[in-house]
């Protein structure tokens, strides 16, 4: 059917009723134009209410139109327009949510930071990272101390997973003048030459870095009932011969052997701690007491050694003092006695009065207060006196030890300024000349009988020179010696973390030095004095000098004298 025009009468009908639903649409019009902009104002816009909300009562019911377009049409009702009511002078519209607001989780924790597999590093800072425990770093700082002191925490560590190794040591040049040609480059215990040779009335100088030294330590991962680890320390003073007989003296300075200070490893657990392998002697808890002086250690009256060991230990830590037992089966002094030299001790320290000790000249640290107590057994077979012996003889030495160091005034490694410490060692022992350096005393065994005519027949001792002898009446004897060092040590007001002085006195006496052959070789007694200085350039670098006087008494009456001038550079790793 074709659609019919829409006649004049229909069309104004139309417009008519149109009219309301224009005007509607104006007055809604001029009130969106009354909202302000986002941009052009502060207030924001209002949202009509959600579906369902209840309008606002003083708003107008919404017009409905209706529009009958032809009686066959079914009119249309128009849609109901939502008014947008206007917002209250400062006041936020209001616009309803449909569901609970719901709080943000905050983020995951960041996984923590793996450490580098392989790293360099230092023994201070594996320990400030946690990387090492304050217990591992402790047993550290025990092995190095007695080379570096302080300076251990901060040598080169080369960490490899959990196997950590620290390298260690210095680069030593030293210059000495001697007033007598008795010692070559450290004088030690060594017989001063007596003023009726031609050694004892003419000097010499030398230059010499035969004392500088290169370490490993490693350690092992640390585990809940065991910490492990070793430790190698070489030097270059190994035996090179007599000069001038067996090795020039280019030889002995510029060509030194390399040899082995220490080389053992330590298990420390929670009941003792095991040590062993080559290291100090137990005997005066070396090298704890050891002065400082620029002469090589191992002066007069200083116990100073090391030998091959098994040692259990036993450190008991309290606030106010730790106890320390030990016992140690050593290498024979003299292998052909088939028994172990043994060894024990026991150290007090009073933990909250500490001061500073250098040991040596390169070892400056911090030392609680203490007093030690040690004992050394040891014993010795020696063939017949005879040329052609079928028998043998035997002896047991024994030795006594006390040390102590005091803080008279105290101080700490950071603070050293206007510290004073004392430091001391008394011994008495029979047999124990090897456990000081250079220590003989000119003792021997006397000459076999001969027959006229014939040629004095050789005895062969089997032990090393003045441990065991025969004397004059050709009884077996243990050369019985008493020794005792004191020294003092001063870090001056504002300069002491840079300066340190020092001042030692000590004594060395062979108690039955009247029952030896020949006493013009034969010590009586030898007295050291002693004083000097240290000075730090930077961490990396000490340098010092001293001055020591020796007299050297003989049983026959005779005193030898020297003196001797020293000055030495380090250069620590």
């Amino acid at each position: 059917m074709s659609a019919q025009p829409l006649s004049h009468a229909t069309l104004v009908a139309l417009t008519v009723s149109l009219c309301p639903l224009a005007a509607f649409a104006q007055n809604l019009s001029a009130q969106q134009s009354s909202v302000p902009s986002p941009s052009s104002s502060s207030q924001p816009l209002n949202l009509p209410p959600a579906p369902g909300l209840a309008l606002p009562p003083n708003l107008p019911p919404p017009i409905p139109t209706a529009i009958d377009l032809a009686p066959t049409v079914t009119p249309v009702q128009a849609p109901v327009p939502i008014p947008i009511p206007s917002p209250m002078p400062n006041q936020s519209p209001q616009i309803p949510s449909q569901t609970a607001a719901v709080p943000l989780a905050p983020p995951p924790p960041s996984p923590p930071a793996t450490p580098p597999f392989v790293e360099l590093t230092s023994l201070r800072l594996l320990r400030d990272k946690g990387v090492i425990s304050q217990a591992e770093y402790d047993s550290a700082m025990h092995d190095l101390q007695s080379s570096l002191g302080s300076r251990a925490a901060d040598s080169t560590t080369l960490v490899i997973g959990k196997w950590a190794t620290t390298l260690f040591g210095f680069a030593q040049a030293d210059v000495m003048y001697f007033s007598t040609q008795s010692f070559n480059d450290y004088a030690g215990n060594l017989q001063v030459a007596r003023p009726d040779t031609f050694a004892g009335q003419h000097g010499r100088t030398e230059f010499t870095a035969r004392d500088s030294r290169i370490g490993f330590r490693i350690e092992a991962p640390e585990l809940s009932w065991l910490r492990a680890s070793a430790l190698l320390e070489m030097d270059f003073l190994g035996p090179t011969g007599a000069i001038g007989s067996s090795i020039t003296e280019a030889s002995f300075f510029n060509n030194p052997n390399l040899r082995v200070r220490h080389a053992y490893f330590k298990m420390e657990t929670p009941v003792v701690d095991i040590l062993f392998g080559h290291t100090w002697h137990l005997f005066g808890f070396q090298p704890s007491f050891v002065p400082a002086d620029v002469q090589w250690s191992g002066v007069v009256g200083s116990l100073f050694s090391r030998t091959m060991q098994l040692r259990i230990s036993k450190t008991v830590k309290t606030k106010p003092v730790t106890l320390e037992f030990a016992v140690s089966a050593n290498r024979p002094p003299q292998r052909d006695s088939m028994v172990p030299e043994f060894e024990a001790g026991a150290r007090l320290a009073f933990n909250n009065w500490k001061g500073v000790h250098t040991l040596y000249v390169t070892a400056t640290t911090t030392m609680a207060a203490q007093i030690a107590v040690s004992a050394d057994l040891r014993r010795f077979t020696l063939p017949q006196f005879s040329a052609s012996p079928q028998d043998t003889n035997s002896k047991t030495g024994l030795g006594i030890a006390v040390d102590a160091f005091l803080p008279i005034i105290p101080g700490t490694k950071d603070k050293r300024s206007n510290s004073l410490s004392l430091v001391g060692e008394f011994v008495s022992g029979q047999g124990i000349n090897d456990l000081y350096v250079g220590l003989v005393g000119g003792v021997n065994n006397p000459p076999l009988p001969t027959q006229s005519g014939m040629t004095a027949p050789a005895f062969v001792p089997g032990d090393d020179p003045g441990l065991a002898v025969y004397d004059k009446n050709g009884e077996l004897r243990l050369p019985h010696w008493m020794t005792f060092i004191v020294g003092l040590e001063y870090y001056p007001p504002r300069i002491g973390n840079h300066l340190g002085l020092f001042a030692n006195f000590a004594k060395t006496q062979l108690l039955d030095c009247d029952l030896y052959v020949n006493p013009a070789k034969v010590r009586d007694t030898e007295t050291l004095y002693n004083a000097g200085l240290f000075v730090d350039i930077t961490q990396a670098i000490r340098v010092g000098a001293d001055w020591a006087y020796f007299d050297d008494l003989y049983a026959d009456g005779v005193h030898a004298t020297t003196h001797a001038v020293q000055g030495v550079g380090f250069f620590f790793f």
